[in-house]
Parts: C-alpha cells; sequence; structure tokens
C-alpha cells in the first residue's frame, strides 16, 4: 500500500512524458481496451474529520518533481515515492495545525469559528464581486472541478492554518524576539554556518561529449540547440545520437581536474544555465551546461549585511523550534490516519 502514491502519480507523470497526438475519439463500440491504470481520486490520510486527497498531494509534490525530471532527465520510482511521502507528510501537518488551532491558545472554539466563518464569507463576497455574480462564480468552481463545498472545507483549513501559526508561532515570536536573538546568538550561528559565508564558487556540470571526423561541428551545433531550449544533456545526446553524441552524467566542479579544468573554469564563471562552446578534450569534443550555481563569497561576521542575514537565520530557527512545539501539541488534540499503515501483506 505503501507505494499507491507513488504509482499514481507515475501514471500522470508518464501520461505527460509521452504527451501523444490527439486522435479523433473512438466511438464506445469501437474503443480499444486498455490496461492503464485509470488515474481517480481517493483519501490517502485523514486529520480527525478532514479528509487529504490524492489530487491535493500530487500537486504539492508535483513543483519538486518537475524540477528533479528538468535536473536528471528521468524519474525513478524511488525520487516519485520519496516526493510523495514527503507532500503527504507536509499536508498532514499542516491540518493538524490547523485543527488544534480551536484547542490551543486563549480563544474558544467557538470565537475561532466565527472569526473563520467571517473570513470565509469576505472572501466568498469578494470572489462573487470580481466574477460578477454568484451564478458565474459557481460555474468558474465547477470549471475548477470544484463545487462549494469542498472549496469551503479546503479555505476552512487554509485559515485554521493561519489562525494557528498567528497564535501559536507569530505572536510567541514577537514577545520574546529580543530574549532569543542576542549577540551572542548570532555569532554561534555565523560560526555554525561559516561555510554559507566564506566559501569558494561551486558549481553542477553535465556534458555531451562527441567523437568522430564530424565532431567538432556536431557539438557546435549541439551548443546551439541547448543554449535554446531547456534540455537535459541525455535529451541532447539523443537528438545528436546518429553523430556520436554520449551524455556524460552530472559532476561537481570540484570533480573537474586535469584535461577537464577548461570545463571547470567555464562552469565557475557561471551562472546557472550557460552553455558553454565546444571544448576540446583529448580525442573528443565536449558541450558543457551549468546546473546549480553557487558564487563565491567572503562575508565577515561585522559587515552589516551579514548581521541581517544572520538575524533572520536566527528568526527562523527560533520560528521553527515554536513551530514544532506546537506541531508536538497540535498531534496529542488530532488523529491521524494513513492509508499505508496498514499491515502489509
Amino acid at each position: 500500500m505503501r507505494a499507491l502514491l507513488a504509482m499514481v502519480l507515475c501514471s500522470t507523470l508518464l501520461l505527460a512524458q509521452e504527451r501523444p497526438t490527439p486522435t479523433p475519439t473512438p466511438t464506445p463500440a469501437q474503443a480499444p481496451a486498455s490496461d492503464r491504470p485509470v488515474l481517480v481520486d481517493g483519501v490517502v490520510a485523514t486529520v480527525n474529520d478532514s479528509a487529504i486527497l490524492i489530487t491535493t498531494v500530487r500537486t504539492q509534490a508535483n513543483g519538486r518533481l518537475n524540477a528533479l525530471q528538468q535536473r536528471f532527465g528521468q524519474l525513478t520510482g524511488q525520487m516519485i515515492e520519496t516526493e510523495m511521502q514527503r507532500a503527504l507528510d507536509s499536508e498532514i501537518e499542516r491540518h493538524s495545525l490547523a485543527h488544534a488551532a480551536k484547542s490551543i491558545g486563549k480563544f474558544t472554539p467557538e470565537q475561532i469559528d466565527q472569526i473563520v466563518q467571517s473570513e470565509l464569507e469576505r472572501d466568498q463576497q469578494e470572489q462573487i464581486r470580481g466574477i460578477g455574480s454568484i451564478n458565474a462564480y459557481s460555474r468558474e468552481l465547477k470549471r475548477r472541478g470544484r463545487d462549494w463545498p469542498t472549496y469551503e472545507h479546503e479555505q476552512r483549513i487554509d485559515k485554521l492554518f493561519d489562525i494557528a501559526e498567528e497564535l501559536g508561532v507569530r505572536q510567541r515570536l514577537a514577545r520574546q524576539t529580543n530574549l532569543f536573538l542576542t549577540p551572542r546568538m548570532l555569532r554561534e550561528t555565523y560560526a555554525q554556518n561559516r561555510d554559507q559565508f566564506v566559501r569558494p564558487a561551486l558549481a553542477s556540470v553535465t556534458q555531451v561529449m562527441f567523437t568522430g571526423p564530424d565532431a567538432e561541428t556536431a557539438a557546435t551545433e549541439a551548443s546551439t540547440t541547448w543554449r535554446l531550449q531547456p534540455m537535459t544533456a541525455r535529451q541532447v545526446a539523443d537528438k545528436f545520437t546518429d553523430r556520436g553524441a554520449i551524455a556524460v552524467g552530472e559532476m561537481l566542479t570540484t570533480e573537474l581536474a586535469g584535461g577537464l579544468a577548461e570545463i571547470r573554469a567555464f562552469a565557475l564563471a557561471g551562472p546557472q544555465g550557460a552553455v558553454s562552446p565546444p571544448i576540446k578534450f583529448g580525442n573528443s569534443w565536449r558541450v558543457a551546461r551549468v546546473g546549480e550555481f553557487r558564487p563565491a563569497r567572503n562575508a565577515t561576521f561585522e559587515d552589516p549585511a551579514t548581521q541581517d542575514e544572520l538575524r533572520s537565520m536566527c528568526s527562523r530557527k527560533v520560528i521553527d523550534e515554536f513551530r514544532e512545539q506546537y506541531l508536538e501539541r497540535a498531534k496529542q488534540r488530532t488523529e491521524v490516519w494513513r492509508m499505508f499503515d496498514s499491515p502489509r501483506r
């Protein structure tokens, strides 16, 4: 059962990757049977009386998965499952905090309900004014595959989560900021994270290697193509496979030495996404593309900009600690069910 989330999203990604040419829809009598799984929505977890749907988890995970796909070209089942589990955990925490808003803080559950209902009604009126009428608003919800009860439930969770953040984190932080953000804490944070302030440049590089009598010409064409189109090294190599192209796996600039020094120098100049001209390497020609890029930095502790960054880091650390404490209390007040918690057979 644990792999079900990954299976559903994987099917979606495969459908998106294939992008078949549209064809006329066959009549029911002509429609061929398909062994492709039918994608349906469903509940993958509940927090108290709130259901978390697979579509919600998929939406949360898609951004990270798309980034991974751009970087690596092909997603593994483990990548998909990891990101889906991470998205589900995040949604469960968000729902837990939202439900706990009624039982943690100085307001009664009835007062919290009144605040949320007032916010929902105000948002609804603003949406109706923006669209033109309540009928047009209903049609817009239907177009997005929602009705008002579903949309209201989603918005209620969002409002409750905002209240929980305000009561359990922001107000507490406002009362204790001066106590926590001491000069000693700033200096300790600088020492613990020194590599973020004083560091050499670093970049990741993917390459396509060309061999054969036509290698330089093919590499020149590939360099131009790669600059104009957002492609992975493997996709570029596939496009020029009949001209001796081979994709080289991602490498950090710290791994590039010797004859690859020219590629290393190009990558360290940045920026992210830069594509090199053909570079001679032994009996081959290579084209490189800069992946993640981190410029060199030498920021001292006394620098005012460094001080501002340290205060921001310390504040985030305190906020994370408060949120973690609040979440632990919220878990004691909510009941969570996960679909994949069932015993495996």
